[in-house]
């Protein structure tokens, strides 16, 4: 897997960079610190999978540079690494073209679940980030499988109570090691948990469960209690 990390502060890549040398045994960091830097460098890596942004750098000056900038880059996907987690950026970063949204403040074993995400072809927001209808908003807006329209049922009744109490926290944007710590599991006994709830809610990624979850839950949030 090759990853082009933008970001015009050199700790901040290096500390990305030791993060995604410790997920994956055969990936090649790329780095850029400008706008600039970072079109020539798409451009010229074969084989180029992700690109890792900053907001803010030399040539590119927050969010109404985005989409123009993402549209002068090769087709591959745009995950966008910033420390706002301002609903408007976040909602404003997807409409423009990124595949996802990693806010800074994260713990660095975020990027073990969305990179496999965004790579499939899925989009990725912070939960905790934004409200209810704005993920499902930004989802349906990518054509996601949990239209309004459409005939998804989630059958939650079916959730084991260990079951509901997991995606409760899945929907706060909490990974499988941090679900574990506060619920005082093993992080593979989550696992567990995460594939059952994914096969009854007849979704396909902890993104859609926690889309489907805000969606429903909304009027009934002693269930989750």
């Amino acid at each position: 897997m090759v990853v082009l990390i933008a970001d015009d502060h050199a700790l901040f890549r290096y500390g990305i960079s030791l993060a995604l040398e410790g997920l994956y045994d055969d990936v090649t960091i790329l780095q850029a610190s400008s706008a600039e830097e970072t079109q020539r460098i798409a451009h010229e890596a074969p084989h180029l999978d992700l690109i890792l942004l900053d907001l803010m750098m030399p040539g590119l000056n927050g969010i109404n540079d985005l989409k123009k900038f993402v549209e002068t880059l090769p087709p591959v996907p745009v995950v966008i690494v910033s420390g706002s987690r301002q609903r408007s950026t976040i909602r404003a970063a997807i409409e423009s073209g990124a595949k996802g949204y990693i806010l800074k403040s994260s713990n660095g074993e975020i990027l073990k679940h969305v990179l496999p995400l965004v790579l499939s072809g899925e989009l990725y927001v912070p939960a905790q980030a934004v409200t209810p209808e704005e993920v499902s908003q930004m989802a349906e807006a990518e054509g996601s499988p949990l239209d309004e329209n459409s005939d998804f049922n989630p059958d939650f009744k079916s959730l084991t109570p260990r079951e509901t109490q997991v995606l409760k926290l899945l929907t706060l944007g909490y990974s499988n090691k941090e679900i574990a710590r506060s619920l005082g599991m093993l992080e593979g006994t989550v696992k567990v948990h995460v594939k059952s709830i994914m096969k009854k809610l007849g979704v396909n990624n902890r993104t859609q469960a926690a889309i489907a979850a805000n969606r429903s839950f909304r009027g009934a949030a002693s269930t989750l209690n």
